[in-house]
């Protein structure tokens, strides 16, 4: 008979038995530590003009059923269903005022913005410019009669580098700076005489450019409402009135299919072909009805 194996031997066998080879897998270079391909991001832009094809849509298939059900006595709807129908129409109409107000809300506030960034980066330098000049000569004035006047151009100074970059975006701009095509053509024949237009700058003291605007901008430093100036939406101008040939074409496509259909009904001879009509009439109203909110 066969004996068995200490545990000691056992265990010595095992550590002798030869391990397994791992291969190496060649190098190649550029291979190692690929980053993992990123996902194709879709912009805002699209996502917005989607949600409100689809709000439209929405509507116009609830306008027709609510129109489908008024029109043909057959197709019946109960109470509690027509009354969430109605809601869900109103409260896709109030979304979608929404989406197009904010969308072109910001459509005119990009206008404005690239419209007059030119004229009020060159109003912000230039009022930067001579607030610098002005509290350098505090600083080393001692007569405090002159240091009075002088703190009082200083706050007239910032006052006009605020009212550069505060003044409301939807509102046309007023430049602090303006320049006739005599003293352009001026500028650009004689363009080393800087320090002599800033010197007829700063003797025109006080409010300048929109005064009543200057003045808003005076009082929102002292409360400190200054981002509540710049993005204010009370000279966004009002939309214009809305075109109604389209609804009245809708509406009167709507009118001429109910039209036919009641004529169907009239024209059924039975109970039968009746009850047919109004089952198809309601296939075609559900199918309508269903779409990208179903």
């Amino acid at each position: 008979m066969s004996q068995k194996r200490k545990h000691t031997e056992a265990s010595e066998a095992s550590n002798s038995a030869p391990k397994p080879f791992k291969r190496h897998r060649a190098f190649k270079p550029g291979s190692g530590h690929q980053k993992p391909k990123k996902r194709p991001q879709v912009s805002s832009d699209i996502d917005k003009s989607t949600s409100t094809h689809a709000l439209k849509s929405r509507i116009r298939d609830l306008k027709r059923l609510l129109a489908h059900v008024d029109n043909v006595g057959d197709h019946k709807m109960s109470a509690s269903s027509r009354i969430e129908r109605e809601r869900e129409l109103e409260a896709c109409e109030h979304e979608l005022r929404e989406k197009l107000e904010s969308s072109r809300e910001a459509e005119y506030r990009r206008k404005m913005i690239g419209k007059y960034h030119q004229v009020r980066f060159f109003d912000r330098q230039k009022g930067t410019r001579i607030l610098k000049k002005l509290k350098k000569e505090l600083q080393c004035e001692e007569d405090e009669e002159k240091k009075q006047e002088l703190a009082q151009k200083v706050h007239n100074a910032e006052v006009d580098v605020n009212y550069a970059i505060y003044y409301p975006l939807m509102k046309p701009y007023a430049s602090l700076y303006p320049k006739s095509k005599k003293e352009k053509a001026a500028d650009s024949d004689e363009s080393g005489e800087g320090d002599s237009g800033d010197k007829s700058n700063r003797e025109a003291d006080g409010p300048k450019g929109d005064v009543a605007m200057w003045k808003t901008v005076e009082e929102a430093m002292a409360e400190g409402t200054l981002d509540a100036l710049r993005n204010r939406k009370e000279d966004l101008p009002a939309p214009a009135p809305a075109k109604e040939k389209k609804n009245k074409k809708l509406d009167q496509t709507i009118k001429s299919k109910e039209k036919k259909i009641a004529g169907k009904l009239a024209a059924a001879k039975n109970r039968r072909e009746r009850r047919a009509l109004g089952v198809q009439a309601q296939e075609e109203a559900e199918e309508s009805d269903g779409g990208f909110f179903e």
